[in-house]
């Protein structure tokens, strides 16, 4: 599926949801979801086996921080950055070093060989 199709159902169905909102609470709806998007900003993740994994994944999805928005610090994980001409290079010492590599669903890549 691609993006503009994913955006296309997100955006539908988050405007089903808000039509069931009363009117008059709109805007107190509204201040909700920037708020949890402000919070996911500034708020580092919690560590991987932490009870609060659950109420950080959660906020993030209120604050609509999917796709590209997605913040890239998750829990448990963290990002070697590295400009894309070294990429390949990073990810074979990080792997020469027994350390997996993860993609972007959090499970480990392959060796590359």
């Amino acid at each position: 599926m691609n993006t503009t199709a994913k955006f296309g159902g997100l955006g539908a169905v988050i405007a089903l949801l808000l039509t069931e909102v009363p009117t008059q609470y709109d805007l107190y709806v509204a201040l909700f979801i920037i708020a949890c998007g402000a919070a996911t900003a500034m708020i580092p993740p919690p560590h991987a086996g932490s009870k609060w994994v659950w109420a950080y994944q959660l906020m993030t999805t209120i604050g609509l921080n999917i796709g590209w928005a997605e913040n890239r610090l998750k829990p448990g994980v963290s990002a070697l950055r590295v400009s894309r001409d070294d990429k390949p290079a990073a990810k074979e010492a990080v792997q020469a070093q027994g350390i997996p590599v993860l993609n972007k669903k959090g499970k480990p890549e392959a060796a590359a060989h």
